[in-house]
């Protein structure tokens, strides 16, 4: 199934697996694609269910061991593995389970506390009430609010300044993005998992044995800050960003920020790397 991934794969360098969130497509990370990819090789794939790699969403761990497998038949080991919203779930659980392909890990508004997730998650994971709520969600979101977010540049004002860091600014339902119906079904699979996974999201934070860092916008209300900083005090070592004046759409809004934290990662790793004991040299301990 990994052969059915559409996998947008740029440039040389150190790799950096992007994963986007529910919904999402590759082209969410194009901001910081850009700023990385002069010197990096960026692998940024449509996940199952979404955009040109289209069919049906899979499981949380399933999106793993595919991504995995994915990394490995590309020759990208080990990887720097940023993930957002939804995706960072999919990118912990990579990092505790699957260690041999990742050497960092930065979370983006990153879901990761099962007692984050309130009523409305609930709802949107029955169902029939949550495939009637996703498709007005598919409408309202995919296609009204990103014209309404065009229309609130022009006025000024912080309360509008939130507004706007807080809109989509992406449609569905073009050749891109896949059918609404499609979106649809993937975002109500995927809302499901999230009720059936969490819970092993959270425990496996615990387990990131890599360099981490978990940026979260300071004015997002999809996956709030104090959902960053559980996070981020589970991890061992992880730092804590804090993006101010940002929503949940940190990678589009400041990509910037999401680059800096991938090469501080890199820098972590490589630190770490050069004071490991080369094989066959027994580490010097003092007496």
């Amino acid at each position: 199934m990994v052969n059915d991934l559409f996998v947008t794969d740029r440039g040389q360098g150190p790799s950096v697996l992007a994963l986007h969130g529910q919904p999402g497509l590759a082209g969410d990370w194009d901001g910081v694609v850009s700023r990385l990819v002069d010197d990096h090789r960026l692998l940024v794939p449509d996940r199952p269910g979404y955009g040109r790699t289209g069919g049906g969403a899979v499981s949380m761990s399933t999106n793993v061991e595919m991504l995995a497998d994915l990394l490995i038949e590309k020759g990208a080991t080990p990887a720097t593995v940023v993930g957002h919203s939804y995706g960072g779930g999919i990118a912990a659980l990579l990092a505790a389970h699957r260690p041999e392909v990742v050497s960092g890990l930065v979370l983006v508004g990153s879901v990761g506390r099962a007692d984050s997730l309130n009523v409305v998650d609930h709802i949107l994971a029955l169902p029939w009430a949550g495939e009637t709520l996703a498709a007005a969600g598919v409408v309202t979101f995919g296609k009204v609010m990103p014209r309404f977010r065009r229309m609130v540049v022009h006025f000024p004002g912080q309360s509008l300044a939130w507004l706007e860091a807080s809109l989509p600014d992406r449609g569905y339902g073009d050749e891109a993005t896949g059918s609404a119906r499609q979106i649809r079904r993937s975002f109500v699979v995927e809302q499901r998992t999230l009720m059936d996974e969490i819970a092993d999201v959270e425990s496996a934070l615990p387990e990131v044995a890599v360099p981490t860092m978990v940026l979260s916008g300071s004015w997002d209300v999809v996956v709030p800050p104090s959902v960053a900083t559980s996070i981020a005090s589970v991890i061992a070592g992880a730092e804590l960003v804090t993006v101010a004046r940002t929503g949940h759409f940190v990678p589009r809004d400041a990509p910037q920020a999401v680059a800096d934290a991938v090469r501080r990662v890199e820098a972590r790793a490589a630190s770490v790397s050069s004071d490991r004991p080369a094989p066959g040299q027994a580490e010097e301990t003092s007496p």
